[in-house]
C-alpha cells in the first residue's frame, strides 16, 4: 500500500484519499441518514392520522350539534301533533266501539252504521281505517262532515259518495198536479203537494291515527 502511494504523485494521493474518506462517511451516515428518514417518515404518518382524527372529532361535533338542533325540532313537531294523533284504549272492538259512539253523537240524526276494516300486514302503524253508512238530508250531512273536519284527534275522510234515496211519492203527485190543474187551472199547489227534501244515502271511508302504546301499558 505504501509502495503503491510513493508512486503516486502529491494531486493523485489528494484525490485518493479524498475517495477514501467520502467512503468511509459513506459507510457511516448512510445508515444513519435511513434510519432518520424512517423515523421521520413515521412521525409524517403520525402527524397525518393525528389531523385526520382531529378533523373527525371536528365533524362528530359538528355532526352533534346539528343533531340536537334537528332534535330540538322534531320535539317540537312532535309537541304540536300530538294532539292530533288519538289514545288508543283497549283493544280493537273497544276502539271501534268508542268511535262509534263519537261519530253518532256527532250526527245523531244519521243513524250511523260504523264497522272497522281489518288492517292488513302492509298497513301503516297506528292507523285505523273505518267504513260509514248513514241517510239523512243534506244539511244534516254537510254539518257531519264540518264536525269530522275541524273535530280534533284528526279524523281523515280517505273517499266518501252520496245518491238520494227519494222523495215522499214524486211521481204520484206529479200525477195528481196534472189532474188538478186540468180541472182548476188557477189553482196552485200547496202544503202536501210539494215535494218534501229527498234524504241521502252516505257512505263514507274514514282513517284515524293512533299514538304509540307506551311501553308497560297494555
Amino acid at each position: 500500500m505504501n509502495n503503491f502511494l510513493t508512486k503516486l504523485s502529491r494531486r493523485e494521493r489528494l484525490y485518493v484519499l479524498v475517495a477514501a474518506a467520502a467512503l468511509l462517511a459513506g459507510g457511516i451516515f448512510y445508515p444513519v441518514f435511513r434510519v432518520s428518514e424512517k423515523y421521520r417518515q413515521e412521525n409524517l404518518e403520525e402527524l397525518e392520522a393525528a389531523r385526520s382524527l382531529r378533523a373527525s372529532y371536528q365533524k362528530m361535533i359538528l355532526s352533534a350539534d346539528q343533531i340536537q338542533v334537528e332534535n330540538s325540532e322534531l320535539k317540537k313537531v312532535l309537541s304540536q301533533a300530538d294532539g292530533l294523533l288519538f289514545d288508543r284504549t283497549g283493544n280493537d272492538v273497544m276502539m271501534e266501539a268508542s268511535i262509534t259512539k263519537m261519530l253518532n253523537q256527532m250526527a245523531p240524526d244519521l243513524n250511523l252504521d260504523v264497522s272497522m276494516a281489518r288492517s292488513s300486514l302492509r298497513g301503516v302503524p297506528g292507523q285505523m281505517n273505518f267504513t260509514v253508512r248513514g241517510t239523512g238530508r243534506y244539511p244534516e250531512i254537510l254539518n257531519f262532515f264540518y264536525q269530522i273536519e275541524t273535530h280534533r284527534p284528526l279524523m281523515i275522510v280517505d273517499q266518501f259518495n252520496m245518491s238520494v234515496q227519494g222523495g215522499r211519492n214524486s211521481s204520484n203527485q206529479s200525477g195528481k198536479r196534472s189532474s188538478d190543474q186540468k180541472r182548476k187551472p188557477s189553482q196552485r199547489t200547496t202544503g202536501a203537494d210539494e215535494l218534501t227534501e229527498p234524504r241521502m244515502k252516505l257512505q263514507m271511508k274514514i282513517h284515524i291515527n293512533c299514538r304509540a302504546a307506551v311501553e308497560g301499558d297494555k
